[in-house]
């Protein structure tokens, strides 16, 4: 959490022993590897590995030296050292054919050869805490054989097509020349390229909560193609579709719909058929070349063909394989026969450690029956991928055979300690589980990437699905999907604990990448094999993350089953609480405030009480309080927090007890109580500050500081002190701003920054904070937001002279309260009686004051009463009932005197104070209005106080002041 100055310009410097090469510089002591001044985000491991080479640069630093620096103590495969080493590779940007920094020394270890100097100097203590580099989405690319050329024609196809699909077999490499694609397209994109791995789903109902997932959308997205669509509309980006095919019916819709807007974006999907849309343009991509027989015979000629160079290039990575002109022949034969199908080329490559080329001619051909195809045609490439899958598998040894079966459980990537706990189910024990991994890694039935300290593990697509085929047929993976549940129940467990000290950005990676596999876990516990009560627990336990992201639409269906099932078994009330409040807050966020929303903030608190639990009793209670304050039941709500603060236990600090307290104090200032409400926002506004560390404490703090002061500025407003209050919502906008958290800072915008910026007419800032809402409903659409931009766009254009923005405001009023939404409705009212008024439409401003005074009443929202009437008696004046008028005024200025609204009593003093001056009564209008404006301190830039003051002046004549005029 950034803090609101530069904290840098100020940290202690001290004296570091550093290593510099390229841009890149690294500080051992800190473990810090920096580029151009900005740290690279770097597993431990890999770090380890890196300072050694760099400590030996120029010496061959073994394997087994290494392993003991980076796992001391530990046996591990020595895929793991190899996995770890293209994570560093891909870190330093050296990924290239011939390397710049680290080069392989074949079967024997590693050489750092670029240049290397050491010196002692200053790094600042706070460096390690600046934001890292950001992380790629696609998958880690191995370095491309064959497809360069077809990369660059596909970038240019994209250039003038705005979807484009790659087309093939599987393990044909359409995932990998996508991402390729992508990265020589992307600068062209100024909104850079969003990756979307459908493979990690297989529930085609899940396509639209994949993707919205995938942009970052958050909120409330009651449709999640069409939220898709709209975050797109305006941008210029790569969308990447990855692995269609099995979810096809709704790639095709969404395709169709994409291609049918005119968003300048641009969609590359890949599947094994075409999506189906009327204008996309199909790439089928083929096979890597490969030598027929006799145009090899020397490894001259033999490389000049890609799947040759692919198959000679990974058999060096696994086994430090080096072709000679011998095994040429035997290589092309291979790759001939595997169709240059590229991940076909790789099983066998991976073999080559345990069989020489002419041993996998060979095997091939006795188990699979493989020849050179012959003239009248080759066979299916996709028969050809999954013999071989199947020929590598049945070489497995029988422990690594049922790992990589159970392995299949895992819809995205995943841990050794994940694979650990599920392969318990099947008598396996974690030595089996570490090695297998290795092994599989080196027969590339397994990919794997460094991600911090530990490695990171996924299946391919097309193997994923063979695997899963072996788990299903075999009786000891009968509880393979139930552990995996298990596991995942243990990790979101786990998160809820973090979610307490974990840096709040590592805490939303480290989970939200588990988001795939928590919805495989809901779907199997839910299911008709699975576990009710599991799926509860998983649904609780998930309620952490999808309040952090805002993934309100997917949080809200899976709230309601649990809860609805959860009534249905033995399951505790504190579990079904927690259900409800969630449930209540996803709903609070809906397009419409509906029954059922209230129906749970009403389950929520019967079943905390019944559970005896404080902390969710006041949580209830507050919850059903905000909802009952947006619909316009002040009383009620008051009734609700009153209950709340009553519970609250003053030794302990709860975050509901202070909610509680901010609540009621909100509540009671639109009751028009400011006296009672003032103290206690005054007192949180002065508890809260802005802290400069990363911890979730310091998080909270931060969106304490933030909520109360989209409080606070609303009360001040109406006590005189606009300045302030407008300082202290530009304080919660730029807080939530530095802290990412989108919602808050709709909040703050919509409940603050924008009523204050209106009723000071200050339209730079109105200008400002209407564009700053607009972008938010992009990143996080909460629905309730929507309207009150258009609201206050409007507005602004009607206050800079657009006549027909009057209609854009009625329409915006008339959709907050078809939603419900009715909290300051008899304001938004007001503001369009008004402008109806400057058009002279005074029957219809009669007709909208008249309205705004009804929902006032019948709301209790007795803070905007006198303004209302001061409204009323404007139009009374402008129809020529000028006597019902100066009455309606003189009662307007009691109630706002009543409730110590210091701004209403000027704005009614001046209204009042002009009637008279226009009646010849100047000195009645002085001795009115003068006192009050001599009461502000600030805001004299408003433009109430600006009206006030040159009222003030034409009055006294010889421009003495208020105060002289009436003594």
């Amino acid at each position: 959490m950034r803090a609101a100055t530069d904290s840098r310009q100020r940290s202690p410097r001290r004296q570091e022993l550093t290593f510099c090469f390229g841009p890149f510089r690294l500080v051992p002591r800190r473990q810090l590897l920096l580029l151009d001044g900005r740290p690279v985000k770097l597993g431990g491991r890999a770090f380890e590995l890196l300072q050694l080479l760099v400590q030996r640069r120029g010496e061959l630093v073994s394997k087994k030296e290494l392993m003991a620096a980076a796992w001391p103590g530990t046996f591990l495969h020595d895929s793991n050292l190899k996995v770890n080493m293209w994570s560093l590779r891909r870190s330093l940007g050296d990924t290239q054919i011939e390397p710049v920094y680290i080069a392989t020394v074949a079967r024997r270890g590693y050489k750092f050869i670029a240049d290397v100097q050491a010196s002692v100097g200053e790094i600042e203590d706070d460096l390690a805490l600046a934001d890292p580099l950001p992380l790629s989405n696609p998958p880690l690319l191995r370095g491309i054989v064959g497809r360069e050329a077809e990369i660059v024609e596909i970038a240019d196809l994209l250039a003038d097509n705005r979807h484009v699909t790659l087309a093939g077999a599987g393990g044909i490499g359409k995932t990998t020349v996508a991402v390729a694609v992508a990265q020589a397209f992307a600068p062209r994109c100024r909104d850079g390229v969003c990756f979307v791995d459908l493979a990690t789903i297989s529930d085609p109902t899940l396509f639209g909560a994949a993707l919205v997932t995938a942009l970052g959308i958050r909120g409330n997205t009651d449709n999640g193609l069409a939220a898709a669509l709209d975050y797109l509309r305006p941008r210029q980006m790569l969308l990447i579709l990855d692995n269609c095919e099995h979810v096809l019916p709704a790639a095709t819709i969404f395709a169709g719909k994409f291609m049918a807007g005119t968003s300048p974006c641009r969609l590359l999907a890949t599947s094994r058929e075409p999506v189906g849309t009327a204008t996309e343009h199909i790439v089928r991509l083929g096979s890597l070349t490969s030598p027929k027989s006799g145009l090899a015979r020397t490894v001259d000629q033999a490389v000049k063909f890609p799947a040759v160079q692919l198959f000679i290039r990974r058999a060096a990575e696994w086994s430090d394989y080096q072709c000679v002109d011998d095994d040429c022949e035997a290589v092309a034969s291979i790759c001939h026969s595997l169709d240059g199908l590229p991940l076909a080329i790789e099983l066998a490559a991976a073999q080559i450690g345990r069989f020489n080329p002419r041993e996998l001619v060979a095997l091939l051909d006795q188990k699979l029956g493989f020849r050179a195809p012959s003239a009248d045609g080759a066979p299916p490439r996709h028969e050809t991928l999954m013999a071989t899958i199947d020929w590598s598998f049945r070489l497995l040894s029988q422990k690594e055979a049922r790992l990589f079966a159970l392995l299949s459980v895992f819809s995205d990537a995943f841990e050794v300690e994940d694979a650990v706990f599920v392969a318990e189910a099947a008598g396996l024990m974690p030595v089996d589980v570490v090695t297998g991994l290795g092994s599989l890694v080196a027969k590339s039935l397994l990919s794997a990437e460094a991600r911090g300290a530990s490695l990171r593990y996924r299946l391919l697509d097309s193997t994923r699905r063979y695997a899963a085929e072996w788990r299903q047929a075999d009786p000891d993976c009968g509880l393979a999907l139930r552990r995996h549940a298990q596991r995942v129940l243990a990790l979101f467990e786990q998160s809820e604990e973090e979610w307490n000290w974990r840096e709040p950005a590592d805490w939303t990676e480290r989970y939200l990448g588990r988001i795939a596999d928590l919805r495989a876990a809901l779907s199997w516990a839910f299911g008709e094999e699975g576990d009710t009560l599991l799926g509860i627990r998983l649904t609780v336990a998930a309620i952490t993350l999808w309040s952090e992201t805002s993934i309100l639409s997917e949080a809200q269906a899976r709230l309601e089953d649990a809860l609805a099932l959860a009534k249905t078994v033995a399951c505790d009330d504190l579990s079904k609480a927690k259900l409800a409040c969630a449930l209540g807050w996803s709903l609070f966020y809906a397009r419409k405030m509906s029954n059922e929303n209230e129906v749970a903030w009403l389950d929520a608190i019967a079943f905390a009480r019944r559970a005896g639990n404080i902390e969710y009793q006041q949580r209830a209670l507050v919850g059903f309080a905000f909802y009952l304050l947006q619909i316009g039941e002040i009383a009620r709500a008051i009734t609700h927090l009153e209950e709340a603060t009553a519970l609250a236990d003053r030794d302990r600090d709860r975050t509901a007890t202070s909610e509680a307290d901010r609540a009621l104090a909100w509540a009671r200032a639109f009751a028009g109580e400011l006296s009672k409400s003032r103290p206690v926002l005054d007192r949180l506004a002065a508890t809260f500050s802005l802290a400069e560390g990363r911890s979730r404490k310091d998080a909270n703090e931060v969106y304490r500081f933030i909520t109360v002061r989209f409080n606070l500025p609303f009360v001040a407003w109406m006590q005189g002190q606009a300045d302030y209050a407008a300082r202290l919502a530009r304080d919660a906008v730029d807080a939530a701003d530095r802290s990412g958290h989108w919602v808050s800072q709709s909040n703050a915008l919509g409940l603050a920054a924008l009523p204050v910026a209106l009723e000071t007419r200050n339209l730079d800032a109105l200008e400002s904070f209407t564009e700053r809402l607009r972008r938010n409903l992009e990143r996080e659409r909460i629905s309730r937001w929507v309207p009150v931009e258009r609201y206050f766009s409007a507005c602004l254009r009607d206050l800079r002279g657009d006549l027909g923005a009057v209609e854009d405001i009625r329409a915006a009023i008339e959709e907050l309260i078809e939603g419900r939404f009715l909290m300051r409705i008899g304001s938004y009212l007001a503001v369009l009686a008004g402008a109806l008024l400057r058009q002279e439409r005074i029957d219809e401003a009669r007709e909208t004051v008249a309205r705004a005074i009804a929902h006032q009443e019948q709301q209790g929202e007795r803070w905007c009463r006198s303004e209302l009437l001061r409204i009323h008696a404007s139009v009374l004046l402008h129809a020529g009932e000028t006597q019902r008028a100066e009455k309606l005024l003189q009662e307007a200025l009691v109630e706002a005197r009543a409730i110590g609204a210091l701004t209403y009593q000027l704005r009614i003093g001046t209204d009042l104070a002009r009637h008279w001056m226009a009646l010849g009564r100047r000195r009645k209008a002085l001795q009115l209005l003068a006192p009050i404006y001599d009461e502000f301190t600030e805001g004299f830039e408003s433009q109430d106080l600006v009206r006030a003051s040159r009222l003030l002046h034409l009055a006294g004549a010889n421009g003495c002041d208020g105060r002289q005029l009436y003594q």
